[in-house]
């Protein structure tokens, strides 16, 4: 996240520090017990949001985001939900929503907000 910031705004500042963080809905991603990412999502009357999707560089491109995103959305689904998220411009991951069925619903200077609907 932080070259994606760099290129948009010119410097990074960390959102969060050990004593501020939240950890709800926070969950590790790992693969044979190693941890590789994490995803965060909270869950709104009418939404599942994902408010963070990050597997480590060194694993991406195998699959684990789409799998770990899949379950999520599943989830979603069948509580009759859709998902929503939202990624700044300045991150490539916006082709990787894309082919997992999200749709473009509006976007800013800065992010770009996205929708998976019912299946």
């Amino acid at each position: 996240m932080r070259a994606y910031a760099e290129a948009l705004w010119g410097s990074w500042r960390p959102s969060d520090t050990v004593e501020t963080l939240d950890p709800t809905g926070h969950e590790i991603v790992e693969v044979e017990g190693n941890p590789c990412g994490c995803i965060a999502v909270s869950w709104h009357p009418d939404h599942l949001f994902i408010a963070k999707l990050y597997i480590g560089p060194e694993h991406q491109g195998r699959g684990i985001g789409a799998l770990v995103l899949r379950a999520k959305t599943s989830l979603a689904a069948e509580r009759g939900l859709p998902t929503k998220l939202s990624v700044l411009t300045s991150n490539p991951a916006d082709r990787f929503y894309k082919r997992e069925g999200f749709t473009l619903e509006a976007e800013t200077a800065e992010r770009r907000r996205f929708s998976k609907a019912v299946a």
